[in-house]
C-alpha cells in the first residue's frame, strides 16, 4: 500500500490578543510607575529677594550699538573687477550710502569717530573683558557694514559680544 502524503495546513494565529495583552502591560507599568526623587536635592526655605552675600554687585555698563541707514545710496559696478566676459565689472558696491553708528546718544557716520568713542568706555583689558557690547542692526544694513564696526569692537579688545535684530522701521 502506498502511503499518502499528508498535506499541512498553514496555521496563522491571531495576533489581536497578544497586541492587547501588550497594550495592558504597558498601561500597568506606567501607571504603576514611581518616579526616584533625586538624591543630595534639599529643599531649603531660601528668601527669593535677596542673595546671600551681603555686599552690593558692582554695576556692569553695557554699550549698545545701533546700526541705522541713513541713505541707501545706489548699488553699481565696480569697474576694477571687470573681465573680457564682464566688461562692467563682476561685483557691485554701493556708492553715496550713508551708515549711521548710535552709541547710546551720541552718533557717527564713520568708524574713526567710533574707534576714538570706544577709547572711553573702558581703560583696562580686564573691564574691556567684562563690558557687554550689543550690535542691533536695523533693516537695509549690509554685511560689511556690520563687519566693519565688528572689526573695530574686536580690535578695541572688547569679547562679550553679542547681535540683535529688531523689525523696527525707524
Amino acid at each position: 500500500m502506498a502511503k499518502k502524503k499528508k498535506q499541512f495546513e498553514e496555521v496563522k494565529p491571531d495576533m489581536a490578543p497578544m497586541i492587547d495583552v501588550t497594550f495592558l502591560l504597558l498601561i500597568f507599568f506606567i501607571v504603576t510607575l514611581k518616579f526616584k526623587v533625586l538624591e543630595g536635592r534639599l529643599d531649603a526655605a531660601l528668601p527669593k529677594d535677596r542673595g546671600t552675600s551681603s555686599s552690593q554687585a558692582e554695576e556692569i555698563e553695557k554699550v549698545d550699538i545701533v546700526i541705522k541707514l541713513k541713505k541707501r545710496g545706489q548699488l553699481v559696478f565696480d569697474p576694477a573687477t571687470a573681465t573680457t566676459s564682464s566688461p562692467n565689472g563682476r561685483l557691485k558696491h554701493y556708492v553715496g550710502r550713508i551708515v549711521s553708528f548710535e552709541i547710546g546718544s551720541f552718533k557717527f557716520t564713520d568708524l574713526d569717530s567710533v574707534n576714538r568713542h570706544l577709547n572711553a568706555f573702558s581703560k583696562t583689558q580686564e573691564q574691556k573683558d567684562e563690558t557687554p557690547i550689543t550690535i542691533d542692526v536695523r533693516e537695509g544694513v549690509v554685511y560689511g557694514d556690520v563687519v566693519g564696526i565688528l572689526d573695530v569692537v574686536i580690535a578695541k579688545g572688547f569679547s562679550k559680544i553679542s547681535f540683535a535684530g529688531s523689525f523696527e522701521e525707524e
